[in-house]
């Protein structure tokens, strides 16, 4: 009797509980939902007023465009140079990005093998360049490129954003050796490899993870600068998107 008891008191409460949690669901979703629709909404009727005239555009914000008309973008391209821009953001994120990635990787494998207090030091000499505001370097960064000759070119940008970002990297790739079994350096040495080769032929490839975390934190933070960009250049010819 008493099991019977007990299977029909999981029977009632079943349905209870799954209302329940269709119901903190429901109130989960909906405020997840208007965040969602207060992001699209905006999107869409700019891509819908991208195609307007500016005559309907200032008739009817809400309406459709009458006719597909592709004038705006070929002005924008025209007038703006944005292509130039997207070309020199490009080039300039890529090479920072795989500076970055290679110095960064190889200053993390010696902090990460190393064994003494030395390599300590400089795990938290990194860390500390993590808590430095780089707005407080803008100036500095000013006159060294003035200095050097480097002000006002596309070289200064990528030395910049490659330095900037190394305490970050080294801070993810330091975690990430750790992970990985000194088992593998062994079998390798055993086989005849140096440090070097080492490094380059069994750790950089398994460190894959790793390197897509560094390299999407890292290539957003290089395409959305704005204040370096434009304190170190002022040219046109070499403007990056944000800037331009």
């Amino acid at each position: 009797m008493r099991c019977k008891e007990v299977e029909m008191t999981n029977i009632l409460t079943k349905p209870a509980e799954k209302r329940k949690s269709v119901l903190i669901n429901t109130l989960i979703r909906i405020p997840l939902l208007l965040f969602v629709a207060t992001v699209i909404i905006p999107f869409v009727f700019m891509v819908i007023n991208s195609f307007k005239t500016s005559q309907e555009f200032y008739n009817n914000f809400w309406s459709l465009p009458s006719a597909l008309n592709l004038n705006n973008y070929n002005d924008a391209l025209e007038s703006t140079g944005i292509l130039n821009m997207f070309g020199n953001t490009l080039f300039i994120v890529l090479c920072s990005m795989t500076l970055n990635i290679l110095f960064s990787a190889m200053i993390a494998y010696v902090i990460a093998r190393s064994r003494t207090r030395l390599g300590d030091l400089t795990y938290k000499f990194f860390l500390f360049g993590m808590l430095t505001p780089g707005i407080v370097t803008l100036i500095p960064l000013f006159l060294i490129a003035r200095t050097i000759g480097l002000f006002n070119t596309r070289s200064i940008l990528i030395l910049v954003y490659t330095g900037f970002e190394i305490p970050f990297s080294v801070y993810v790739f330091t975690s990430f050796f750790k992970t990985l079994p000194s088992v593998l350096e062994e079998a390798a040495y055993i086989d005849g490899a140096n440090r070097y080769k080492t490094f380059w032929s069994v750790i950089f490839p398994l460190s894959m993870p790793g390197i897509i975390t560094v390299g999407v934190f890292i290539f957003i933070e290089y395409w959305n600068d704005y204040l370096i960009a434009m304190t170190l250049v002022t040219e046109e010819a070499k403007k990056t998107v944000s800037l331009g």
